[in-house]
């Protein structure tokens, strides 16, 4: 790993490395990995680590160890010691921020001189307009809307676990997948491409019998979405009906957010291989963001862009 972003001065290197400049230390904290940047008041980007998983509500000890171990990298490339939190703001949008766990991950984690905490998706949503007004639709594992208005105000749509939503997200199409395989193996319905190609991904019967639904979960599940895609894409029934119907969900979910005077974005894994579906289901141009999640969380913690004000389903923004 090296800093992104290659700075020369010796004696601005000497202050950073003793604490004499305030930094910015921002942590990107999703459910499946995370990723820290250390930046200044102007953006020059000195360091960049990734890591584990970063959501406090589901494994608060996790969570503070990403971001323990983010800290530690960043300061290893620019030589400074990581025990000196002097000066340092600490800018974080992680997942679960919304519950009540959030104050408890502050507390645990290291003693910078001053927190500003997000949620993830609020983080992405900043980034991606760069502070401006504007909807942001992710679409990977999970799925989420996202708008930030003019006064500042923002709303949150969708994001309420593969169980019971994400609908058209990579867990929910895996899943469609998995039970398209399991019919055909029944012989409910006819085997077909699809079914086939989901049970030589999960390695077949065998597999299946050794354990292979024990402690399924959301990321297992995302990994089918791909081959789900591609069997659509080359005329297989079952798949084009399953990736239609996600389509569907998406551009139900993008009815909530989006407005005809703001930019709508979209980020996620899963975005690539339905943009022009979700454009031409829609009417609208879906772009791509403008920056990443840690420039959301810079552009907030300096100033640039307004704190995370989110509205609950029955507000309005108004």
């Amino acid at each position: 790993m090296a800093p992104s972003g290659a700075f020369e001065d010796a004696d601005f290197l000497n202050m950073i490395q003793a604490g004499n400049s305030e930094l910015y230390f921002c942590a990107d904290g999703g459910g499946s990995r995370s990723r820290g940047r250390l930046v200044d008041i102007e953006g020059t980007v000195f360091a960049e680590a990734k890591g584990g998983p970063c959501n406090p509500s589901t494994n608060l000890e996790r969570a503070v160890a990403s971001v323990v171990g983010l800290w530690n990298d960043c300061c290893s490339v620019i030589g400074r010691p990581n025990n000196q939190f002097e000066g340092v703001v600490f800018a974080v949008g992680a997942a679960g921020t919304y519950l009540d766990v959030a104050k408890d991950f502050l507390a645990a984690c290291p003693p910078f001189a001053r927190c500003c905490l997000m949620s993830d998706g609020y983080a992405a949503l900043i980034g991606a307009g760069f502070g401006a007004p504007c909807s942001l639709l992710i679409v990977g594992t999970g799925v989420a809307g996202h708008r930030l208005y003019a006064n500042g105000r923002s709303i949150q749509r969708g994001a309420w676990g593969w169980i019971g939503g994400d609908r058209g997200g990579g867990s929910w199409i895996g899943r469609k997948a998995l039970r398209h395989c399991f019919a055909a193996l029944d012989g409910v319905v006819p085997k077909d491409a699809l079914s086939r190609e989901t049970l030589r991904a999960i390695g077949g019967i065998e597999k299946l019998r050794a354990g292979w639904m024990r402690d399924l979960g959301p990321d297992r599940l995302a990994a089918l979405a791909p081959l789900v895609l591609e069997q659509a894409t080359a005329g297989d029934e079952a798949a084009r009906r399953i990736r239609d119907r996600a389509v569907e969900h998406l551009a139900a979910l993008i009815a909530v957010i989006a407005a005809p005077d703001v930019p709508l974005f979209a980020a996620g894994g899963l975005v690539s291989p339905l943009r022009a579906l979700l454009s031409k289901k829609t009417g609208l141009p879906i772009l791509e963001p403008n920056a990443d999640a840690l420039t959301g969380c810079w552009l907030v913690a300096t100033g640039r862009a307004p704190e995370e004000r989110a509205l609950l389903s029955d507000e309005t923004a108004e």
